[in-house]
């Protein structure tokens, strides 16, 4: 490790993104969130907890869409005043939740749609289209004529339609007013005449945030907005990041939750393996190791008893499974052993880093949930100087008898809440916030909820909890964590899981896919079906890797290619296709049977000039990827020699197995990685192989 590396505060990048864009770009995990917000468009809200990775993500998604030349991403970021600014224009609505959101769902469709046409207006190619309509010209030039930001121009055009006395009827005539959906029909209309689409990324929404009707209206209203346009078009896809308490508050008050928003939602959610993957990347590009293996990289930064799996799921029992604790402690943890000289850390690396990220991860606790759970601040400090372990009883024992405690407090909500919920509620809540686990006696350990759930079952007296251990520290628990006898108990019987729900989104889509192949008939009558399917697979299995994935790009031309992604070199593999095939914009032709022949490949060889490069692929029938003599590899050696032009043939079955991977967190290389296997295969096995056809006498 370089000298420059070991005096540095923070080896492995800022824990904010925003200050972490040179890690982020060159040690980003594409996790299973960042792919199904790429591979589908199905999930309008991305809600997570502090420090789970929301603005990285949001970043990351900016820079990925940004390359494709047929994508306008725009991102908003509200601060405090903007927020404070749009609040005072809905005083009219401040008495009802309903009113809020009915009419910030209108202004917020509204906003979007000319934040959307005042940059096609400014669009060299597409410009004239907003000038040929008239409605659309007209809003267009008074938008722009306001100076400001989003929220300010929807503010001062807004405001004069909006009745003080009568804000119901000021509603019902927003719509009209604003004329939304003409101009909505507009914009759909342009967008798909030139083949455009619009990605639209909002983020920092808690800014100045109230939960109050007004402050929750306000994001039920663009919740509402977003999802609508969503559905509407697959010319807009606009992406809302939510904190977990903002979210909660609009699944709490909004009656319509259930139907219109919780199948449109993502949590953001990280297990251990995910985590070790994050960072063994930023050690690899923070100390300049190269090795493959995430396990090796950690056990080559870590002393004995910190090595392996065990090793590093101790350091996670003093976070809470998100990046920004992850990375907190270990660059707590190197700056401590960088001061005494070493380049692995040690046990005590690790205990110095936990006190201190300790208490702040107990005020984070409080800050994040104490206008949603008033009283989390009181009922948690209950729980100072005590052993970690209890059961069910005394937990409740202890928040009863803290009445007087609670009464003494003269705050009305924190009195008010804990009436409300009683001892049993209060003890729910701090399970769904991550402050306490419950013994699975199934699998035995400990599990803590980290996405906001509450438990699926009652809690019985006998249950044993645990206090999360990234806060006995804070707490000045009876017990510390970090003793080796006790951090080996900790290993053995609290074994802390992680509960979440989120893989079954992406699973789901995934499994619908892989089924649906065997479904489809093959040769002429299952072709058209076979190729949307080959287009719906690719769009996933290369989501990260290419862009703009589309059917017959040139349908109308004489030489009309299937499908076409463009290739920008963001991998391994497809690095080495560019730079060694020049293969700009990838070829993949949907074949519907499994015997290729002469004309097959004659033909995808044809297609293969200027920015299609040296290699394409065939998709086809076939039960396997492997070339057969006498047939498949002859005229793959021919095309080769004949005219450098390298053909490779990928069955729908390979291509199955290749998403049957994505769903293991673990195996986020595992494409590539295959893919790279495969064309070293042709390169140096294949087309080393002579003519395994008998010449004729």
């Amino acid at each position: 490790m370089s000298n420059n590396v070991t005096s540095k505060s923070n080896p492995f990048g800022d824990t904010t993104a925003e200050n972490d864009r040179p890690m982020l770009s060159s040690a980003f995990i594409e996790t299973a969130d960042f792919r199904a917000l790429i591979e589908t468009d199905d999930r309008t809200v991305v809600v997570g907890r502090r420090g789970t990775g929301k603005s990285a993500l949001f970043i990351q998604l900016h820079e990925h869409w940004k390359k494709d030349r047929k994508i306008l991403v725009l991102s908003f970021s509200p601060d405090d005043t903007q927020i404070i600014g749009f609040r005072s224009m809905l005083k009219p609505f401040t008495g009802s939740f309903n009113l809020a959101r009915a009419a910030t769902r209108l202004l917020w469709r509204y906003a979007i749609l000319m934040e959307i046409a005042s940059h096609i207006s400014s669009h060299y190619k597409l410009s004239s289209h907003i000038a040929s309509d008239v409605v659309l010209s007209e809003h267009t030039k008074r938008w722009i004529s306001v100076h400001g930001d989003i929220l300010r121009r929807c503010r001062v055009i807004a405001k004069e339609y909006l009745d003080e006395t009568n804000p119901e009827e000021s509603i019902g005539d927003l719509q009209f007013n604003l004329k939304i959906s003409e101009i909505e029909a507009s914009i759909i209309k342009l967008l798909t005449g030139a083949d455009r689409r619009v990605i639209i990324l909002m983020d920092k929404l808690d800014e100045a945030y109230e939960p109050d009707n007004l402050g929750i209206g306000i994001i039920a209203g663009l919740t509402y907005a977003s999802i609508e346009l969503n559905q509407k078009t697959n010319c807009i896809r606009p992406i809302i990041f939510l904190r977990d308490n903002i979210f909660r508050a609009l699944s709490k008050e909004d009656p319509d939750y259930s139907r219109n928003i919780e199948g449109q939602v993502i949590r953001l959610h990280w297990d251990w393996a995910q985590l070790l993957m994050l960072s063994a990347k930023r050690m690899k590009v923070a100390f300049c190791l190269d090795i493959e293996k995430d396990q090796r990289v950690w056990d080559r930064c870590a002393a004995d008893d910190l090595k392996g799996r065990n090793g590093f799921k101790r350091c996670l029992q003093f976070t809470l499974y998100r990046p920004r604790d992850l990375l907190s402690l270990l660059n707590e943890a190197f700056f401590s052993a960088f001061r005494e000289g070493r380049q692995i850390i040690i046990s005590s690396d690790l205990e110095y880093a936990a006190k201190s990220i300790s208490m702040a991860r107990l005020e984070d606790l409080w800050k994040e949930y104490q206008k949603i759970f008033p009283s989390i601040q009181l009922i948690t400090s209950l729980f100072r100087n005590i052993e970690p372990e209890l059961t069910v009883y005394t937990c409740l024992k202890r928040i009863e008898a803290s009445q007087e405690v609670i009464d003494d407090c003269e705050d009305p909500k924190i009195i008010s809440e804990v009436r409300l919920l009683k001892s049993s509620g209060i003890l729910q809540s701090l399970y769904s916030v991550g402050f306490i686990g419950i013994y699975d006696k199934n699998t035995s350990s400990f599990s803590f909820c980290h996405d906001g759930r509450t438990p699926d079952k009652g809690f019985e007296n006998d249950d044993r909890l645990l206090i999360h251990p990234c806060y006995w520290l804070g707490l000045n628990l009876n017990k510390n964590a970090l003793t080796p006898e006790e951090a080996e108990e900790i290993n053995d019987e609290y074994d802390i899981s992680v509960v979440s729900e989120n893989s079954a989104i992406r699973n789901k889509t995934i499994g619908q896919i892989t089924t649906h192949l065997d479904q489809i008939p093959h040769g002429v009558e299952g072709a058209v079906e076979f190729e949307q399917w080959c287009l719906d697979a690719l769009r996933i299995v290369f989501a990260s890797h290419l862009t703009d994935i589309k059917k017959h790009p040139n349908g109308s031309a004489v030489q009309r290619r299937d499908i076409i992604g463009t290739n920008g070199g963001k991998s391994d593999f497809w690095k080495r296709v560019l730079e060694d095939y020049k293969a700009r914009q990838v070829v993949f032709d949907a074949k519907n049977y499994s015997d290729l022949g002469a004309s097959e490949y004659r033909q995808l060889q044809s297609y293969l000039t200027g920015v299609y490069g040296k290699l394409g692929f065939i998709i086809n029938r076939d039960d396997d990827e492997v070339l057969k003599a006498g047939k498949d590899l002859d005229w793959t050696r021919e095309m080769h020699q004949s005219h450098q032009a390298l053909i490779i043939k990928l069955p729908a079955k390979f291509i199955s197995k290749l998403l049957q991977k994505l769903r293991n967190p673990e195996k986020h290389d595992a494409i590539d990685s295959q893919m790279g296997k495969l064309l070293t295969l042709y390169e140096t096995s294949y087309m080393a192989i002579k003519s395994t056809q008998r010449k004729r006498r």
